[in-house]
């Protein structure tokens, strides 16, 4: 995601760009989380699918910042 173009590339779909974005705006802001933001995943997303995604990010989230924490070697 860092490499040049990022989600302007063709790779992604207009779906895939929106759970993205999602994921980077509650990742760095959670509080800043906007009804917009919600209703621009429901253009893509059913409301199950929505639950499915915000745990998903959530649980990403929790899982690198208590390994960040402890500064948990990464295995490679």
């Amino acid at each position: 995601m860092k490499d040049p173009g990022g989600l302007k590339r063709d790779i992604f779909t207009d779906e895939e760009r929106a759970a993205v974005r999602y994921a980077r705006a509650v990742t760095a802001h959670a509080s800043g989380i906007r009804q917009e933001d919600l209703d621009d995943l429901g253009r893509y997303f059913n409301a199950e699918q929505l639950v499915e995604l915000v745990m998903t990010v959530g649980t990403a989230n929790l899982t690198n910042r208590f390994n960040d924490g402890l500064l948990t070697p990464i295995d490679v």
